[in-house]
């Protein structure tokens, strides 16, 4: 999937789960954070498109690590702690398990288990940049439209966006 969708997939998760401002903001960070850290890994190496294609959805992508690093920010950093502490890490959470979502969704799929290239899972119902991703965005978009209709038709666009976000 690309950084759009990943994006507009993790912050209508946090929306949904109303986060404030800045677990909105950590969603959209942590819907692309995967594939930024195998970026950066890959970057160390000489040949860094080859690293990437090798390190690429592996263990940034297994499922066990963002359901982990979710559970951790419920257990350890519950939202009374702080305003913005405890959204943020519950934000960055989701939005890392909403882009392994997608991207399961995809022929390459994600690893079943971390470190390894065999056992993956795909659904294989849309690929990376094609019609079917495009078509799954505007579905993403219409769902969130409609889960959000009764604010929208009460308030109107910019109203419903400066409630969602807390301002």
């Amino acid at each position: 999937m690309r950084w759009t969708t990943h994006q507009v997939g993790a912050v209508g998760l946090a929306l949904i789960l109303k986060l404030p401002a800045a677990g909105i903001l950590a969603a959209a960070l942590g819907g692309i954070l995967p594939d930024l850290i195998d970026q950066r890994i890959a970057g160390c190496f000489h040949r860094r498109q080859q690293a990437f294609n090798r390190i690429h959805r592996g263990f940034t992508h297994w499922p066990g690590l963002w359901l982990g690093l979710l559970a951790l920010a419920l257990a350890l950093i519950p939202p009374q702690f702080s305003a913005i502490a405890g959204p943020f890490a519950l934000g960055l959470a989701a939005g890392g398990l909403s882009h392994v979502v997608l991207d399961m969704l995809t022929p390459q799929g994600i690893p079943l288990l971390p470190f390894t290239r065999r056992g993956r899972v795909s659904l294989k119902l849309c690929r990376t940049g094609g019609l079917g991703e495009w078509i799954f965005l505007a579905a993403m978009l219409a769902g969130l439209a409609f889960w959000f209709r009764e604010s929208l038709n009460d308030r109107g666009l910019a109203a419903t966006l400066k409630a969602m976000l807390g301002l």
